[in-house]
């Protein structure tokens, strides 16, 4: 990895810290997914609250494996990518969410994957990283 990005501007540090937050982000979202993928099929009280936690484990995989491909666009400066995660990481603080207070086991993970996607949107979105993706050098001007 060479670090550099659109047009060979190079990757800002907040940039390369979004990337390795956003797999550590996806691996939480994968393992929440399977534990209450898991947890739907062995336990629960009703079939309510089992359905529950199959479409949030469900939820939780797919952003989770998205993300985690996602992000090798994002390391090399992709807008697209920038987008997508920012979407993916505003659905999973609202999983992460949902998963904490309907299956309070799980809280403990789900709060810290909320907390980091925070985060990550929060980096991503900050003045270096946003010239990165614009493809501007950091001594070069924002305006032509």
């Amino acid at each position: 990895m060479t670090g550099q990005g659109i047009e060979g501007v190079r990757r800002p540090a907040a940039v390369t810290v979004v990337g390795a937050l956003v797999w550590v982000n996806a691996a939480l979202d994968l393992v929440a997914g399977f534990f209450l993928l898991t947890l739907a099929t062995i336990g629960g009280e009703d079939a309510a609250t089992r359905t529950a936690w199959a479409i949030m484990g469900s939820v939780s995989l797919v952003l989770g494996a998205i993300a985690a491909v996602v992000a090798f666009g994002l390391m090399r400066g992709n807008s697209v990518a920038r987008i997508a995660i920012t979407v993916i990481e505003v659905f999973s603080i609202i999983a992460s969410v949902s998963a904490a207070i309907t299956n309070p086991t799980s809280a403990v993970n789900e709060i810290v994957s909320a907390l980091i996607a925070v985060a990550i949107l929060l980096l991503l979105w900050s003045g270096e990283s946003t010239r990165f993706f614009r493809g501007l050098a950091p001594d070069r001007p924002s305006e032509p």
